[in-house]
C-alpha cells in the first residue's frame, strides 16, 4: 500500500480491514493540500467497537499492509469517524 495521495484518491469509498481487529474502515474523504506529499484521510467506522487513538495496520486485498496512526474525530449517524494525517 502506498502513502501517496493518488493511491487513496483512487480508493475513496473503499473498505480497509484492520489487522487483528474485527472491523473495517471505509475511506470517506481524502483532503489534499498545496504540498503534494501532505494530505489527510477521514475514515468511517461502525459505532462499536470504537477504536482509541492508535497505530493500526490497514489491509486491502491485493495491496501491501500499511501502518497508520488514527485519531477518533467523533460519532456521527453512521458510527465513528477517524482521521489520519500524512506529511511525507
Amino acid at each position: 500500500m502506498s502513502t501517496d495521495v493518488s493511491y487513496f484518491q483512487a480508493r475513496l469509498g473503499a473498505e480497509f480491514s484492520i489487522a487483528g481487529c474485527p472491523l473495517g474502515l471505509v475511506l470517506a474523504e481524502v483532503a489534499a493540500s498545496a504540498n503534494p506529499q501532505a494530505f489527510a484521510l477521514t475514515f468511517q467506522g461502525p459505532a462499536t467497537p470504537a477504536l482509541e487513538q492508535q497505530t493500526v495496520v490497514l489491509e486491502r486485498s491485493g495491496d501491501a499492509a500499511l501502518a497508520i496512526f488514527i485519531v477518533p474525530l467523533g460519532r456521527n449517524g453512521a458510527g465513528v469517524q477517524y482521521h489520519a494525517v500524512f506529511n511525507n
